[in-house]
């Protein structure tokens, strides 16, 4: 099992302060958003050939998990549409020259309500088999990461999504916490089973992240174990099923990002 982060928690900056901040703490995997992390690119369409061998050198030595580039699937903007996809495309075209595994994204921007749930999921499958053919001819791997306020919101849908596409290349990124809602916290191993069952098979990245919820809204964000989470299944399952998977800290604050990684080292232990 390797423990990462998601490189721009610890800020903006250049490549090779980010990686520096990253080896440091004893990280040994990455989750990475070019325009969130590196000043100057404002995305992976703006991604040179300089650029990548810079990345590449800067980060010798980690595992590239996941190469973020999160746009609206579902978005009713037939212009933004067509931005997104071209930036997604530029993403799955630099995936391979980074060594990344998966290049990684949400269904949607913002709460969408259910009837626009309801209403936006055969748009999603129609615009996401598209880039499942662009990622064929890059040799790419898409992981979708549901959400509860997205269209991909739970694991009936995400395991549906997964049956309609059958698809190689598609693959899961699983945040726990991305997908709980204050209704299910009481319950929420049922929850994590109801996940394993739908899509764990094709779960081969987990976001790693604790919080409270307060008033409303999404979460707050907190240290690891100072939160509402309980991992006890999901860790189970990963030690069982996937020894070798990627487990990235989401939401990491510099300050106590070594007392994070002790936590996931003696969870997982």
């Amino acid at each position: 099992m390797k423990f990462g982060v998601r490189v721009h928690d610890f800020g903006r900056e250049d490549a090779k302060i980010l990686a520096k901040k990253v080896r440091e703490i004893g990280f040994e995997s990455i989750h990475l958003a070019v325009k969130k992390a590196f000043p100057g690119i404002i995305g992976n369409i703006d991604i040179k050939e300089k650029d990548i061998e810079y990345i590449k050198e800067a980060f010798k030595g980690f595992e590239l998990s996941v190469l973020g580039s999160y746009i609206d699937f579902t978005t009713d903007d037939d212009e933004i549409w067509q931005n997104h996809r071209n930036e997604f495309i530029a993403a799955m075209k630099t995936s391979k020259p980074l060594s990344a595994l998966y290049v990684g994204s949400e269904s949607s921007y913002g709460n969408i309500c259910m009837e626009d749930k309801i209403r936006l999921f055969p748009k999603l499958i129609k615009r996401l088999d598209d880039m499942l053919n662009e990622a064929q001819k890059y040799d790419a791997y898409v992981a979708m990461e549901p959400v509860a306020a997205h269209t991909l919101y739970c694991s009936e849908w995400t395991g549906k999504m997964i049956d309609k596409l059958g698809s190689e290349r598609l693959k899961i990124i699983f945040d726990p916490l991305n997908v709980l809602t204050r209704e299910r916290v009481d319950s929420q191993e049922a929850l994590w089973k109801e996940c394993i069952d739908a899509f764990g098979k094709e779960t081969e990245i987990i976001h790693m992240k604790d919080g409270v919820f307060q008033g409303e809204g999404r979460h707050t964000p907190c240290k690891l174990g100072d939160g509402i989470m309980r991992y006890d299944i999901i860790k189970k399952w990963l030690k069982e099923e996937k020894p070798d998977i990627s487990v990235i800290r989401e939401e990491e604050r510099y300050e106590y990002a070594k007392e994070d990684l002790e936590f996931m080292k003696k969870m997982f232990a």
